[in-house]
């Protein structure tokens, strides 16, 4: 179980790393990584003119041994991502969509085909 962990941990951080040369003038793309409560983001931060901009790009936790996407404010379909990385589906949960709708149905909407 602890390889598969740090195989899930190294995969997200791999994606996440893909999000730092999104940066535009003004702005920096930080990336939170906690290993210890396994929780993972990309936030955008910085001021555009006289506007402060504070964006959470991508949001994934790992809870137990399912990765859950909680947010994803880009268009990249991460799932698609992890699971060409050889992370199974139904370790792959879609934390952004309400406990009584999810359904294979969503998960695939959110996969590239």
């Amino acid at each position: 179980m602890e390889s598969t962990i740090n195989f899930y941990k190294q995969c997200v951080k791999t994606i996440l790393a893909q999000y730092e040369s999104l940066r535009i003038e003004g702005t920096d793309i930080e990336l939170l990584y906690d290993d210890e409560r396994m929780r993972y983001m990309a936030l955008r931060v910085g001021w555009m003119s006289h506007k402060r901009l504070y964006l959470c790009l991508l949001h994934i936790d790992i809870v137990d041994e399912t990765i859950i996407i909680q947010c994803n404010n880009t268009e990249d379909m991460v799932a698609s991502e992890l699971v060409q990385m050889g992370i199974p589906k139904d370790h792959i949960g879609l934390g952004f969509i309400p406990p009584e709708t999810r359904s294979d149905a969503e998960f695939k909407a959110a996969m590239k085909e």
